[in-house]
């Protein structure tokens, strides 16, 4: 998606500050801060419309992060956030929180201290198409001030963070840490990481082996301070003074809750009525390398991606700490991209909303690492890691990477690539000897070991049987090899790039062979990752297996398998028949089933019709999805008596709407409840027809997602009735939440049916093919009018010697020469032969009269004349050869253009 080169998204930034849509009415039970990574990642609650500004920052997983904001107006401190912890006779108070907005770059809170508005901004830049700023570590906190009574006012500003950011809760008594501050003349910053980091390591969901920085810019006149000290010391000397002293005063390194060492940086503004520029902190956490990567036994560890820009992490900071105005820029043309995109499905401004808590979400569960070969692989190829945020430490979970995929096909399908890159090449490699896909690879971010092979506790999984079940061996099959043919031939149609698919297409065809040996029609005896339960012939999981199987034809179309791409065609369409006699009800207004042939009176949510919408496939008919868009707008609807208040749950059972799947504890209690609800409502509602019904789906999920009375993060599982958050805090399945954005047709959609080899040799033929029709309508115009000045002038003149009119300058050897076009295969095809006849001219000769019959005798192209033209011998030649060449090159222009294949390509995806 291009983000800076659009008239609407100025306009959008000319009208605010905020983009917003009206005042506020989305309170979420909590609020990202600085959201970069898996351990730079910290939240803030809002729980029941908290307004008070006197609370702590926590981890994603709730543990508090040693992190206060301080503004002193005429003497009166106030937090702007962060726990005061003073008795009530300092003169230090919360302030009062006037208004909330998030987008998905920023969280901006205005926050009112006496006669003083601080606009404090929390920005966490998201840039997918650029790998550079994606994967810096950093994010800013900016607070402008203005009076909001005309008066100027003294006004000095603090901020400062502890050691707990270092690592998990279970160390923080027993871990050193060492320190160090550093002035320049451009910036000031602290230091701190741990006396003995573990690396590759993580206590309580938090890495033990980062650095982190506390930085400003200095200049623009500001009386900016610094200091290491007790926590006590510090604040309390800012709060009595307004400021602190630029030096260390306690270097001695200790544990990180002895006596609590906090690196705080403050800024006097004197007296003023507003600040002219933004106060900026910028708070990072480094680590360097960030994974540990085996591959083929050989084992490298990868350093993040902006080194490849920036050698040091310093310089890295440096950069981040003068580039605050710019990334400011990019976030406010980047939220008006998202929001001209989701009013457009949304008008409401609920879809932005949650886009807006989801983004970040997503981005900061990545990390970014530089090419570097490993193992054999020599192609240097980036490659980008998922932790499995909210649940627990895989890497890369296939699942996930399925649930939030219509968000990186929203922001930059690019993306998708060096994500699939380090998953692919795990398995195709010589040790794994597996039919079906792995489930991650690796169960201890950021350490990835190697694919992880499905077991029958932990992840979805499915023996595909048929109906003849004593002829068929009931095998274990992993959903996730759906998933990831699905995910393949998005990255392809997307982002005009089938480079993956040539270059693993053995893979693919060997899960798709397996689904088809395992018979994916019937799924048989699968425990679900949605709801925990064992069931068999689930309808939903039958048809995502049959989509799987048209992805694999579309993939074999693409690499140029025209076998494959018939045989996985013709198995598609077979079994989607088989699958709607038996998985849709024979009433008018038909739902999906719980299972195949099964009872009439449940049903089960139809995400897995999602695939279809997405890319575009025809295997189930329009019509169907009108009457189940019908069915289930009915369902929503409050009337119906279901309170389907925060959106619909995954399966009807034993009559209770609101209290199934998702909320049923599982028959094995060794199952490890996982599920992605929130996205599977957002794939409903994407296919739905009708756009009211999905408004009003998407309704109920901005319902939970602006549910305040809990104080968990918008999370991926919940309770349907009573909207408590289940599992998957913080997880990056919400970018499940993009996928009605992301459907068949949609801006940046490449249209699956191209037949093509490689889609970059489309786009070429696309450019080249029309320069070739104007240089041929050129050269036609140019044959045709030397052919007239020649038929009045003569071949020769009056003395007898040759004239040859030169209306034109020679054409210089070195000049480019326009490509020649030639009929296609489908061109010859459609006249009724297989191929081209071989004595078939391209273009007929205009020699002498003989020549020219002969050559119209075996040119099925050439036109006859009538017998009694009236014209002489040579007269007859000259117009019969002129005639031919002109509608050769007619024939030949009409072929160029009806023999292509539809495209509607555009432009390739901006992406470093």
């Amino acid at each position: 998606m291009t983000l800076l080169h659009l008239p609407a998204t100025f306009i959008l930034l000319c009208c605010s500050t905020f983009v917003v849509h009206a005042a506020q009415t989305f309170w979420p039970a909590a609020i990202p801060l600085a959201i970069r990574t898996p351990y730079l990642n910290a939240w803030i609650e809002t729980q029941h419309g908290n307004l008070s500004s006197n609370e702590f920052p926590f981890f994603w997983n709730r543990v508090i992060l040693g992190w206060i904001c301080y503004i002193r107006v005429d003497g009166m401190s106030y937090t702007l956030f962060g726990n005061n912890g003073f008795p009530s006779n300092y003169s230090l108070t919360s302030g009062f929180v006037l208004e909330t907005r998030v987008t998905p770059t920023r969280t901006i809170q205005v926050i009112q201290a006496g006669n003083v508005n601080a606009t404090v901004t929390f920005l966490s830049l998201v840039d997918p198409s650029d790998l550079v700023r994606q994967s810096l570590p950093f994010a800013y906190t900016a607070v402008d001030v203005v009076s909001t009574d005309g008066q100027s006012h003294d006004i000095q500003l603090y901020s400062d963070i502890s050691g707990e950011w270092l690592c998990g809760l279970s160390e923080r008594a027993t871990q050193e840490m060492t320190w160090s501050t550093t002035e320049s003349s451009d910036m000031v910053y602290h230091q701190l990481q741990l006396a003995q980091p573990s690396p590759f390591q993580e206590a309580d969901q938090q890495a033990s082996d980062g650095t982190v920085y506390h930085a400003m810019a200095l200049g623009q006149g500001r009386n900016v301070t610094w200091q290491t000290c007790e926590d006590t010391v510090c604040r309390k000397e800012f709060i009595l003074s307004g400021g602190v002293n630029s030096h260390n005063n306690n270097d001695t390194f200790r544990n990180i809750q002895q006596d609590w060492p906090v690196f705080p940086i403050s800024v006097n503004l004197g007296s003023v009525v507003s600040s002219n520029d933004p106060i900026v902190w910028v708070l990072g956490y480094v680590r360097n390398p960030s994974i540990n990567y085996t591959l083929s036994g050989e084992v490298a560890t990868l350093r993040p991606y902006y080194t490849v820009e920036y050698a040091t992490a310093e310089a890295a900071l440096e950069f981040a700490v003068s580039d605050f105005n710019n990334s400011l820029t990019l976030a406010k043309a980047f939220d008006a991209e998202v929001y001209k995109a989701a009013s457009n499905v949304s008008a409401d401004g609920k879809l932005y909303d949650m886009l807006s808590l989801a983004t970040r979400q997503v981005y900061s569960s990545l990390e970014i690492t530089a090419p570097q070969a490993v193992g054999e692989q020599t192609n240097n190829m980036t490659r980008v890691f998922m932790k499995d945020m909210g649940y627990d430490r895989r890497v890369t979970p296939v699942e996930t990477l399925y649930a939030a995929l219509p968000m990186f096909l929203h922001y930059n399908a690019s993306f998708l690539k060096p994500l699939l890159e380090p998953l692919l090449e795990q398995q195709n490699s010589s040790t794994n000897s597996s039919p079906y896909a792995a489930k991650d690879i690796g169960d201890s971010f950021p350490v990835v070991s190697g694919p992880t092979l499905a077991s029958e506790e932990s992840v979805e999984r499915k023996n595909m049987l048929s109906h003849d079940k004593d002829h068929i061996p009931n095998l274990i099959s992993n959903t996730e090899t759906s998933n990831m043919l699905i995910i393949a031939l998005a990255h392809a149609q997307y982002a005009n790039d089938t480079s993956l698919l040539h270059d693993y297409y053995g893979l693919f065809k060997k899960w798709a062979n397996y689904l088809l040996e395992q018979n994916g029609q019937f799924p048989y005896q699968q425990s679900s990752i949605d709801d925990g339960m064992i069931s068999s012939n689930s309808s939903n999981l039958a048809v995502k297996a049959i989509f799987a199987l048209q992805a694999m034809a579309d993939i074999s179309r693409l690499v140029g398998t025209d076998n494959d791409t018939r045989y996985y065609n013709s198995t598609a369409s077979s079994y989607i028949s088989t699958w709607k006699s038996l998985a849709l009800s024979s009433s008018d207004d038909p739902m999906m089933l719980t299972t195949l042939n099964g009872s009439q009176d449940t049903w089960s949510l139809p995400y897995n019709l999602y695939p279809q919408t997405m890319l575009g496939f025809s295997l189930v008919e329009q019509v169907l999805f009108e009457k189940l868009t019908v069915s289930y707008g009915q369902q929503i609807q409050p009337s119906s008596g279901d309170g389907f208040v925060y959106g619909m749950p995954i399966e009807e059972a034993s009559g209770s709407l609101g209290n199934i799947g998702l909320l049923t504890i599982p028959k094995n209690p060794h199952f490890i409840f996982k599920g992605v609800f929130t996205a599977w409502n957002a794939f409903t509602a994407a296919t739905f027809a009708n756009d009211s019904v999905r408004t009003q789906l998407l309704g109920t999920l901005w319902e939970y997602a602006s549910n305040n009375q809990t104080n968990d993060r918008f999370s991926a599982v919940y309770n349907v009735e009573s909207g408590q958050s289940i599992n998957g805090r913080s997880s990056p399945a919400l970018g499940g939440l993009f996928a009605p954005l992301v459907r068949s047709g949609s801006p940046g959609h490449s249209n699956s049916s191209l037949h093509s080899n490689d889609i970059e040799t489309i786009v070429g033929g696309v450019v080249g093919g029309i320069i070739g029709l104007l240089a041929l309508l050129a050269l036609l115009l140019c044959f045709l009018r030397r052919r007239m000045i020649r038929q009045i002038v003569g071949l020769s003149g009056a003395a007898g010697t040759r004239t040859e009119p030169t209306p034109f300058a020679p054409v210089p050897a070195f000049a480019p020469r326009p490509p020649v076009c030639l009929p296609s295969e489908k061109f010859w095809r459609e006249k009724g032969t297989s191929t081209r006849p071989e004595e078939a001219p391209l273009l007929p000769s205009t020699g002498n009269s003989s020549t020219t019959s002969n050559a119209h005798v075996s040119n099925p192209l050439a036109i006859p004349l009538e017998a009694n033209s009236g014209l002489d011998g040579s007269r007859q030649d000259e117009l019969l050869g002129l005639r031919s060449e002109i509608q050769d090159l007619r024939r030949i222009m009409n072929v160029h253009l009806v023999g292509r294949e539809p495209s509607d390509l555009g432009a390739p995806p901006e992406y470093s």
